[in-house]
Protein backbone atom coordinates (compact mmCIF):
# COMPACT_ATOMS: atom_id res chain seq x y z
CA UNK A 1 0.00 0.00 0.00
CA UNK A 2 2.73 2.31 1.40
CA UNK A 3 4.52 1.67 -2.27
CA UNK A 4 1.33 2.54 -4.27
CA UNK A 5 1.09 5.56 -2.42
CA UNK A 6 4.83 6.68 -3.02
CA UNK A 7 4.49 5.88 -6.95
CA UNK A 8 1.00 7.73 -7.12
CA UNK A 9 3.06 11.29 -5.23
CA UNK A 10 5.97 10.43 -7.25
CA UNK A 11 3.51 10.66 -10.73
CA UNK A 12 1.24 13.88 -9.76
CA UNK A 13 4.62 15.63 -8.37
CA UNK A 14 7.37 14.49 -10.79
CA UNK A 15 10.75 16.49 -10.41
CA UNK A 16 12.52 16.62 -13.62
CA UNK A 17 15.87 18.08 -14.35
CA UNK A 18 16.02 21.61 -15.31
CA UNK A 19 16.47 20.58 -18.97
CA UNK A 20 13.95 18.85 -19.04
CA UNK A 21 11.69 20.89 -17.37
CA UNK A 22 13.43 23.67 -20.23
CA UNK A 23 12.43 21.55 -23.09
CA UNK A 24 8.73 20.80 -21.94
CA UNK A 25 8.07 24.69 -21.27
CA UNK A 26 9.19 25.81 -25.13
CA UNK A 27 7.24 22.56 -26.30
CA UNK A 28 4.57 24.06 -24.57
CA UNK A 29 4.26 27.97 -25.68
CA UNK A 30 5.03 26.95 -29.00
CA UNK A 31 2.04 24.80 -28.48
CA UNK A 32 0.14 27.99 -27.11
CA UNK A 33 1.19 30.15 -29.75
CA UNK A 34 0.42 28.23 -32.62
CA UNK A 35 -3.71 27.63 -31.26
CA UNK A 36 -3.65 31.14 -29.47
CA UNK A 37 -3.00 32.19 -33.70
CA UNK A 38 -5.17 29.48 -34.86
CA UNK A 39 -7.74 31.19 -32.27
CA UNK A 40 -7.06 34.07 -33.15
CA UNK A 41 -7.97 33.84 -37.36
CA UNK A 42 -11.01 31.61 -36.17
CA UNK A 43 -12.95 34.43 -34.17
CA UNK A 44 -11.45 37.14 -36.39
CA UNK A 45 -13.46 35.93 -39.16
CA UNK A 46 -16.56 35.00 -37.09
CA UNK A 47 -16.32 38.16 -35.95
CA UNK A 48 -16.61 39.70 -39.67
CA UNK A 49 -19.32 37.01 -40.53
CA UNK A 50 -21.41 37.86 -37.71
CA UNK A 51 -21.28 41.31 -38.78
CA UNK A 52 -21.96 41.07 -42.32
CA UNK A 53 -25.30 39.19 -40.88
CA UNK A 54 -26.19 41.24 -38.74
CA UNK A 55 -25.70 44.72 -41.05
CA UNK A 56 -23.57 46.02 -38.96
CA UNK A 57 -26.43 46.92 -36.50
CA UNK A 58 -25.88 45.61 -33.22
CA UNK A 59 -27.95 45.50 -29.74
CA UNK A 60 -28.94 43.47 -26.73
CA UNK A 61 -27.70 40.13 -27.24
CA UNK A 62 -26.11 40.32 -30.24
CA UNK A 63 -23.71 43.10 -28.92
CA UNK A 64 -23.14 40.85 -25.88
CA UNK A 65 -22.14 37.84 -28.46
CA UNK A 66 -19.93 40.43 -30.31
CA UNK A 67 -17.90 41.92 -27.79
CA UNK A 68 -17.59 38.28 -26.35
CA UNK A 69 -16.01 36.88 -29.54
CA UNK A 70 -13.83 40.10 -29.82
CA UNK A 71 -12.71 39.58 -26.28
CA UNK A 72 -11.37 35.84 -27.30
CA UNK A 73 -9.85 37.20 -30.69
CA UNK A 74 -7.66 39.96 -28.91
CA UNK A 75 -6.87 37.95 -25.89
CA UNK A 76 -5.73 35.20 -28.38
CA UNK A 77 -3.30 37.73 -30.26
CA UNK A 78 -1.99 38.65 -26.61
CA UNK A 79 -1.46 35.23 -26.17
CA UNK A 80 0.22 34.30 -29.56
CA UNK A 81 2.61 37.45 -28.82
CA UNK A 82 3.21 36.39 -25.21
CA UNK A 83 3.84 32.95 -26.02
CA UNK A 84 6.10 33.88 -28.94
CA UNK A 85 8.23 35.99 -26.17
CA UNK A 86 8.77 32.90 -24.48
CA UNK A 87 9.67 30.62 -27.24
CA UNK A 88 12.47 33.77 -28.32
CA UNK A 89 13.83 33.66 -24.86
CA UNK A 90 15.42 30.07 -24.11
CA UNK A 91 16.84 31.74 -20.98
CA UNK A 92 12.74 32.74 -19.15
CA UNK A 93 12.61 31.15 -15.99
CA UNK A 94 10.08 28.36 -15.41
CA UNK A 95 7.74 30.65 -13.32
CA UNK A 96 7.43 32.49 -15.97
CA UNK A 97 6.34 29.35 -18.10
CA UNK A 98 3.65 28.53 -14.84
CA UNK A 99 2.37 31.54 -14.82
CA UNK A 100 1.79 32.31 -18.16
CA UNK A 101 -0.10 28.57 -18.59
CA UNK A 102 -2.26 29.34 -15.37
CA UNK A 103 -3.49 32.87 -16.90
CA UNK A 104 -4.03 30.95 -20.09
CA UNK A 105 -5.85 28.54 -18.81
CA UNK A 106 -7.97 30.25 -16.58
CA UNK A 107 -9.08 33.40 -18.47
CA UNK A 108 -9.85 30.86 -21.48
CA UNK A 109 -12.34 28.50 -18.97
CA UNK A 110 -13.69 31.57 -17.34
CA UNK A 111 -14.64 32.96 -20.98
CA UNK A 112 -16.15 29.33 -21.98
CA UNK A 113 -18.15 29.27 -18.76
CA UNK A 114 -19.44 32.94 -19.61
CA UNK A 115 -20.45 31.73 -23.65
CA UNK A 116 -21.86 28.35 -22.20
CA UNK A 117 -23.97 29.73 -19.11
CA UNK A 118 -25.15 31.96 -22.00
CA UNK A 119 -26.16 29.48 -24.41
CA UNK A 120 -27.59 27.50 -20.96
CA UNK A 121 -29.91 30.49 -20.07
CA UNK A 122 -31.39 30.57 -24.17
CA UNK A 123 -31.44 26.93 -24.44
CA UNK A 124 -28.92 26.10 -26.41
CA UNK A 125 -26.11 23.58 -26.33
CA UNK A 126 -23.39 24.18 -24.08
CA UNK A 127 -20.08 23.27 -26.80
CA UNK A 128 -17.67 26.07 -25.80
CA UNK A 129 -16.65 24.86 -22.73
CA UNK A 130 -15.77 21.22 -23.78
CA UNK A 131 -14.11 22.39 -26.89
CA UNK A 132 -11.66 24.89 -24.59
CA UNK A 133 -10.90 21.82 -22.61
CA UNK A 134 -10.33 19.95 -25.05
CA UNK A 135 -7.74 22.48 -26.41
CA UNK A 136 -6.29 22.47 -23.08
CA UNK A 137 -6.18 18.79 -23.27
CA UNK A 138 -4.03 19.18 -26.74
CA UNK A 139 -2.20 21.91 -26.42
CA UNK A 140 -1.06 22.87 -22.54
CA UNK A 141 1.59 21.00 -20.89
CA UNK A 142 0.93 21.07 -16.57
CA UNK A 143 2.33 18.43 -14.29
CA UNK A 144 -0.61 15.91 -13.67
CA UNK A 145 -1.26 17.64 -9.91
CA UNK A 146 -1.87 21.18 -11.44
CA UNK A 147 -4.02 19.67 -14.45
CA UNK A 148 -6.21 17.74 -11.96
CA UNK A 149 -6.81 20.89 -9.74
CA UNK A 150 -7.25 23.31 -12.92
CA UNK A 151 -9.40 21.11 -13.98
CA UNK A 152 -11.55 19.97 -11.45
CA UNK A 153 -11.96 23.69 -10.33
CA UNK A 154 -13.04 23.90 -14.37
CA UNK A 155 -15.85 21.65 -14.48
CA UNK A 156 -16.99 22.78 -10.99
CA UNK A 157 -17.22 26.23 -12.00
CA UNK A 158 -18.97 25.85 -14.92
CA UNK A 159 -21.53 23.25 -13.08
CA UNK A 160 -22.28 25.98 -9.81
CA UNK A 161 -22.93 28.97 -12.64
CA UNK A 162 -25.38 26.70 -14.14
CA UNK A 163 -26.53 25.52 -11.16
CA UNK A 164 -26.84 29.21 -9.75
CA UNK A 165 -28.33 30.30 -12.94
CA UNK A 166 -31.26 27.30 -13.65
CA UNK A 167 -30.72 24.58 -10.56
CA UNK A 168 -28.41 22.61 -13.29
CA UNK A 169 -31.58 21.17 -14.84
CA UNK A 170 -31.04 19.27 -17.66
CA UNK A 171 -27.12 18.58 -16.79
CA UNK A 172 -26.69 14.87 -15.83
CA UNK A 173 -24.02 14.64 -13.16
CA UNK A 174 -23.12 11.11 -14.11
CA UNK A 175 -22.15 12.14 -17.41
CA UNK A 176 -20.66 15.61 -16.42
CA UNK A 177 -18.40 13.93 -14.37
CA UNK A 178 -17.13 11.20 -16.98
CA UNK A 179 -16.56 13.96 -19.12
CA UNK A 180 -14.55 15.83 -16.12
CA UNK A 181 -12.49 12.58 -15.62
CA UNK A 182 -11.90 12.13 -19.38
CA UNK A 183 -10.01 15.36 -19.86
CA UNK A 184 -8.35 14.63 -16.56
CA UNK A 185 -7.09 11.76 -18.20
CA UNK A 186 -6.29 13.17 -21.39
CA UNK A 187 -4.27 16.14 -20.10
CA UNK A 188 -2.49 13.36 -17.81
CA UNK A 189 -1.68 11.56 -20.84
CA UNK A 190 -0.64 14.36 -22.79
CA UNK A 191 1.52 15.30 -19.90
CA UNK A 192 3.29 11.99 -20.13
CA UNK A 193 3.78 11.58 -23.97
CA UNK A 194 5.57 15.10 -23.82
CA UNK A 195 7.30 14.23 -21.50
CA UNK A 196 9.05 10.76 -22.71
CA UNK A 197 9.83 13.20 -26.02
CA UNK A 198 11.32 15.79 -23.79
CA UNK A 199 13.69 13.09 -22.22
CA UNK A 200 14.46 11.11 -26.21
CA UNK A 201 15.13 14.98 -26.89
CA UNK A 202 17.42 15.64 -23.79
CA UNK A 203 18.92 12.17 -24.65
CA UNK A 204 19.89 13.35 -28.29
CA UNK A 205 21.22 17.13 -26.74
CA UNK A 206 23.31 14.72 -24.11
CA UNK A 207 24.76 12.50 -26.70
CA UNK A 208 25.62 15.49 -29.26
CA UNK A 209 27.44 17.36 -26.80
CA UNK A 210 29.65 14.49 -25.67
CA UNK A 211 30.21 13.92 -29.57
CA UNK A 212 31.53 17.40 -29.60
CA UNK A 213 33.68 17.09 -26.80
CA UNK A 214 34.86 13.92 -28.17
CA UNK A 215 35.61 15.69 -31.35
CA UNK A 216 37.95 18.38 -29.71
CA UNK A 217 39.85 16.76 -28.03
CA UNK A 218 42.65 13.98 -27.68
CA UNK A 219 41.46 10.83 -27.25
CA UNK A 220 45.14 9.58 -25.18
CA UNK A 221 45.70 12.66 -23.16
CA UNK A 222 42.13 13.92 -22.49
CA UNK A 223 43.56 17.93 -23.84
CA UNK A 224 41.97 19.47 -26.21
CA UNK A 225 43.00 18.60 -30.01
CA UNK A 226 43.98 20.78 -33.33
CA UNK A 227 40.00 21.45 -34.57
CA UNK A 228 39.65 23.16 -30.94
CA UNK A 229 42.52 25.14 -31.34
CA UNK A 230 41.18 25.92 -35.34
CA UNK A 231 38.54 27.07 -33.09
CA UNK A 232 39.91 29.11 -30.85
CA UNK A 233 42.08 30.93 -33.13
CA UNK A 234 38.92 32.10 -35.27
CA UNK A 235 37.92 33.70 -31.51
CA UNK A 236 40.79 35.58 -30.66
CA UNK A 237 40.39 39.62 -30.17
CA UNK A 238 43.77 41.24 -28.92
CA UNK A 239 43.73 40.58 -25.50
CA UNK A 240 47.26 39.35 -24.61
CA UNK A 241 48.42 35.76 -25.29
CA UNK A 242 51.17 33.63 -24.27
CA UNK A 243 52.03 30.47 -26.01
CA UNK A 244 54.00 27.35 -24.87
CA UNK A 245 55.23 24.75 -27.51
CA UNK A 246 56.60 22.05 -25.20
CA UNK A 247 57.77 18.81 -26.61
CA UNK A 248 59.04 15.64 -24.92
CA UNK A 249 62.92 15.30 -25.73
CA UNK A 250 63.84 11.47 -27.04
CA UNK A 251 60.39 10.73 -27.17
CA UNK A 252 61.15 8.50 -30.07
CA UNK A 253 63.92 6.50 -28.36
CA UNK A 254 61.29 5.91 -25.11
CA UNK A 255 58.81 4.34 -27.84
CA UNK A 256 61.52 2.16 -29.06
CA UNK A 257 63.63 1.28 -25.75
CA UNK A 258 60.40 0.71 -23.87
CA UNK A 259 57.57 0.40 -26.20
CA UNK A 260 54.19 2.17 -27.20
CA UNK A 261 52.88 1.28 -23.74
CA UNK A 262 55.12 3.30 -22.23
CA UNK A 263 55.02 6.00 -24.66
CA UNK A 264 51.27 6.62 -24.26
CA UNK A 265 52.00 6.21 -20.45
CA UNK A 266 54.25 9.61 -20.83
CA UNK A 267 51.99 11.69 -23.22
CA UNK A 268 49.33 10.92 -20.22
CA UNK A 269 51.86 12.14 -17.77
CA UNK A 270 52.92 15.07 -19.73
CA UNK A 271 49.27 16.37 -20.16
CA UNK A 272 49.02 16.33 -16.31
CA UNK A 273 52.38 17.85 -15.62
CA UNK A 274 51.24 21.05 -18.08
CA UNK A 275 48.01 21.20 -16.04
CA UNK A 276 50.36 22.16 -12.89
CA UNK A 277 52.77 24.18 -14.23
CA UNK A 278 49.95 26.43 -16.11
CA UNK A 279 46.77 25.76 -14.53
CA UNK A 280 43.82 27.87 -15.79
CA UNK A 281 45.47 27.40 -19.38
CA UNK A 282 43.88 26.24 -22.53
CA UNK A 283 45.82 22.64 -23.52
CA UNK A 284 46.61 20.90 -26.64
CA UNK A 285 47.96 18.31 -27.69
CA UNK A 286 49.84 19.78 -30.85
CA UNK A 287 50.62 16.63 -33.15
CA UNK A 288 52.96 13.45 -32.17
CA UNK A 289 54.93 14.75 -28.96
CA UNK A 290 54.07 18.00 -28.71
CA UNK A 291 51.70 19.91 -26.83
CA UNK A 292 50.97 23.80 -26.64
CA UNK A 293 49.62 26.19 -23.86
CA UNK A 294 47.88 29.05 -24.21
CA UNK A 295 48.05 31.33 -21.07
CA UNK A 296 46.37 34.98 -20.66
CA UNK A 297 48.86 35.10 -17.36
CA UNK A 298 51.83 37.60 -17.52
CA UNK A 299 54.55 34.72 -18.12
CA UNK A 300 56.22 35.58 -14.41
CA UNK A 301 53.23 34.03 -13.02
CA UNK A 302 53.32 30.75 -14.92
CA UNK A 303 56.30 28.51 -14.96
CA UNK A 304 58.91 30.55 -16.53
CA UNK A 305 61.55 28.50 -17.56
CA UNK A 306 61.97 26.72 -21.12
CA UNK A 307 63.00 23.23 -19.62
CA UNK A 308 61.40 21.05 -17.22
CA UNK A 309 62.56 17.62 -15.48
CA UNK A 310 59.94 14.76 -13.97
CA UNK A 311 60.26 11.21 -13.35
CA UNK A 312 57.89 8.33 -15.07
CA UNK A 313 57.52 5.86 -13.33
CA UNK A 314 55.92 2.49 -14.68
CA UNK A 315 55.90 -1.42 -14.81
CA UNK A 316 58.81 -1.73 -17.35
CA UNK A 317 60.96 1.05 -16.16
CA UNK A 318 61.84 4.12 -14.42
CA UNK A 319 62.59 7.25 -17.29
CA UNK A 320 63.38 10.68 -16.53
CA UNK A 321 61.76 12.80 -18.99
CA UNK A 322 63.01 16.39 -20.00
CA UNK A 323 60.70 18.54 -21.73
CA UNK A 324 61.51 21.68 -24.54
CA UNK A 325 59.86 24.59 -23.92
CA UNK A 326 59.39 27.62 -25.98
CA UNK A 327 57.62 30.75 -25.28
CA UNK A 328 56.23 33.35 -27.50
CA UNK A 329 53.91 36.36 -26.62
CA UNK A 330 51.51 38.76 -28.38
CA UNK A 331 47.98 40.54 -29.05
CA UNK A 332 46.86 38.70 -31.96
CA UNK A 333 44.08 39.90 -33.21
CA UNK A 334 43.18 37.85 -36.16
CA UNK A 335 43.73 34.15 -37.30
CA UNK A 336 46.70 34.66 -39.15
CA UNK A 337 48.06 36.84 -36.11
CA UNK A 338 47.24 33.77 -34.01
CA UNK A 339 49.09 31.30 -35.65
CA UNK A 340 52.02 33.87 -36.20
CA UNK A 341 52.57 33.43 -32.65
CA UNK A 342 52.36 29.78 -32.44
CA UNK A 343 55.24 29.61 -34.74
CA UNK A 344 57.24 31.96 -32.76
CA UNK A 345 56.56 29.75 -30.05
CA UNK A 346 57.19 27.01 -32.04
CA UNK A 347 60.78 28.16 -33.11
CA UNK A 348 61.87 29.04 -29.80
CA UNK A 349 60.77 25.95 -28.97
CA UNK A 350 63.04 23.61 -31.47
CA UNK A 351 66.02 26.69 -29.84
CA UNK A 352 66.05 25.13 -27.01
CA UNK A 353 65.70 21.78 -27.88
CA UNK A 354 68.78 22.27 -29.75
CA UNK A 355 70.60 23.15 -26.57
CA UNK A 356 69.25 20.22 -25.03
CA UNK A 357 70.35 17.61 -27.31
CA UNK A 358 72.83 16.52 -25.40
CA UNK A 359 70.66 15.25 -22.51
CA UNK A 360 70.11 11.71 -22.58
CA UNK A 361 67.69 9.29 -21.31
CA UNK A 362 68.55 6.96 -18.67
Amino acid sequence: MKKKLSSIRNYLFSSENPMLVEILDQQSARNISNIGLVVFFFETAAILAFMTMKGWKFEGVSLVSLISVGFCALFSLIVFLISRKLVSRSNAPHWMHVAFKLVFYVIYTLWAIHVDIRHYLAGDQMLTFFTVQLMMVCFVMIKPWMGILLTVGAYAGLYAAAFFVRGAEGIDPFNYIILMILSIVGMCVRYDTQLDLARREDRMINEALVLEKYMRQDALTGLQNRLALEEYAKGVDGSRLTAYMIDINFFKEVNDRYGHTVGDSLLKETGSVLRNLYPGASYYRYGGDEFLVLSRKNPGKNYPETSYGFDLETEKAAVHVTLAIGIAESSPADYDEFFKLISRADDAMYAVKASQHKTKIR
